[in-house]
């Protein structure tokens, strides 16, 4: 699959401090992607962003690199007590900000259709698998470290993810890829160095484009109209 950058100057984000992500939470955006996309790059928006936005097609927009802490999740030292997620408590008194990363759904009521649900799993996946390689931490996928926004925020925001969000077959889905991870998962080095994580099926070897060009010295861009991954890197 790939993700769409979306982000630009307005988008809201700030450091994470030193803090590394060990936490997913999932919201519902109460709209539709484009109403998203305008509202995370717009100059008037000074409250909220996300890191990740995904539609009911099943696409897959970036907003916030997850090494910076998207304004998404965050309360007070106060309200922290009346949360109801066990990693927020343990957390305490830090703003959950510093250490989740955040995934916005496009609907009202948390009902995915079958693209945005594949999309999902995979992005939960995906971001598991940049926390590894970026900060060298595992994180396990579980109703621990997988959580909703009504988790974190029971007071202002009682709903979201919706009452309909699939929370069962996704913790399903998220387990059955471990599974399939400890079996098929490969590290993928540039010069020594790791980069990425990539998958053998069958006898071939997938690996992401972007993080091994870009390793390479790079430009990796993509075109959403024709499905194009561009690589480009200019001679010395």
């Amino acid at each position: 699959m790939q993700i769409i950058q979306k982000g630009n100057q307005h988008t809201n984000y700030s450091s994470r401090d030193g803090h590394v992500p060990i936490a997913i939470v999932d919201h519902i955006s109460g709209g539709t992607m484009g109403s998203m996309d305008n509202w995370f790059t717009s100059s008037g928006n000074k409250v909220s962003s996300a890191h990740y936005g995904v539609s009911r097609s099943g696409d897959i927009h970036q907003y916030v690199d997850i090494q910076k802490m998207a304004w998404a999740n965050g309360i007070t030292a106060a309200v922290i007590p009346k949360a109801t997620a066990d990693i927020v408590k343990e957390m305490a008194p830090t703003n959950p900000n510093k250490y989740t990363v955040s995934i916005e759904h496009e609907g009202t009521d948390g009902e995915l259709t079958e693209a945005q649900f594949q999309a999902t799993v995979w992005l939960h996946k995906h971001i598991a698998s940049e926390i590894n390689r970026i900060y060298g931490r595992e994180i396990v996928l579980d109703s621990k470290r997988v959580i909703g926004h009504f988790q974190v925020d029971p007071v202002r925001k009682p709903c979201c993810p919706g009452p309909k969000f699939p929370w069962s077959r996704l913790y399903q889905a998220l387990k059955e890829d471990d599974k399939v991870a400890k079996d098929q998962v490969v590290a993928v080095k540039v010069n020594g160095k790791k980069v990425a994580d990539g998958v053998v099926d069958e006898g071939t070897t997938y690996i992401p484009a972007r993080a091994v060009a870009e390793a390479l010295g790079a430009t990796v861009t993509y075109d959403a109209a024709t499905k194009t991954v561009n690589i480009l890197k200019e001679e010395m």
